[in-house]
């Protein structure tokens, strides 16, 4: 009776967060859409799917509340997106003190070598005879900071993470911030979870005195767990739902994972129309990822992540 009116609690408060973000207004469509490449070999494995689940340091980009880790955690991740045309890089380190958990992470997303190009003639248009010709190349990147603290009270969790933007696009570039909060209910083989990225408005001011701001986005996710006794495995499936404010449809995130002795991961997802899929192996308090995830028109995107407990 107690854990039923806990858990009716719980899905109040996620009503009432819901409601509150509906109504703080929209930002500047796109202007998010540095934070949208997947974090972790596991995640991108899943299909982008984790705001249910507890992981790696890296499952504060999903859930504030999701770190529930007995012991300090370093996590490192390496992404060779679209074939090899974005890098993503991702680190973060997690410190458990009691029933608080504390992190910091970082990431960056980097284009190199984007040429800019002129004309030979530029009094006329594009043509054969009038071929657009580089001068110049350039770079962008886009960094994340974040600052996490989460909490473990009987089955529940919660956490928020603190963030600063810093966005070069060679052209401009600009600084902001933002905040995340989740909330986590965590049964014995069933877990639920809800984030909201940018909670407010999250600012990004641009050196031309410009600002934009970023729509909050919104993940209701739940990952059962189905304990195969008989081959010493356990059969995790998640499926996330997500509300980006600044669009009118929803989308699907759906993984699965076996799990053999905890050592030996297999993983299959989908995140909307492209398909994933992911490895793990864990060696005492060693873990390797990797993911790989689909595009019809860009290639196929690869992920490596590690991390060590100490």
């Amino acid at each position: 009776m107690y854990s039923i009116i806990k858990i009716n609690k719980f899905f109040l408060c996620l009503t009432g967060i819901i409601i509150m973000c509906a109504n703080l207004g929209f930002g500047t469509k796109y202007a998010g859409e540095f934070q949208e490449l997947i974090v972790g070999g596991r995640i991108c494995g899943m299909g982008g799917s984790g705001v249910a689940q507890s992981g790696d340091p890296s499952y504060i980009v999903l859930n504030p509340a999701s770190l529930m880790l007995s012991n300090n955690s370093l996590h490192l991740m390496h992404a060779e997106n679209f074939a090899g045309i974005v890098k993503n890089e991702f680190g973060a380190i997690v410190i458990p003190k009691a029933n608080i958990t504390y992190g910091i992470g970082f990431q960056m997303v980097s284009v190199s070598n984007i040429k800019l190009t002129t004309l030979p003639d530029t009094t006329k248009n594009p043509g054969d005879e009038n071929i657009p010709i580089p001068y110049d190349t350039v770079s962008t990147r886009d960094m994340v900071f974040y600052l996490n603290a989460g909490k473990t009270r009987n089955i529940f969790s919660y956490g928020v993470n603190l963030k600063i933007y810093y966005r070069d696009l060679a052209v401009l570039t600009g600084i902001g911030g933002g905040i995340d909060i989740g909330l986590k209910l965590n049964l014995r083989n069933l877990n639920a979870g809800f984030s909201v990225r940018d909670f407010v408005l999250a600012p990004i001011y641009w050196k031309t005195d410009t600002k934009e701001y970023i729509s909050p986005k919104i993940t209701l996710g739940i990952a059962p767990k189905i304990p195969l006794t008989r081959i010493n495995a356990v059969l995790i499936i998640e499926s996330d739902i997500v509300k980006d404010l600044s669009f009118n449809d929803l989308s699907l995130n759906n993984g699965i994972e076996i799990a053999y002795k905890n050592k030996i991961f297999g993983r299959l997802g989908i995140s909307g129309d492209r398909y994933t899929a992911g490895v793990g192996l864990r060696y005492k308090k060693l873990v390797f990822d990797y993911g790989l995830i689909t595009h019809e028109d860009l290639g196929i995107s690869n992920k490596f992540s590690a991390g060590i407990e100490f």
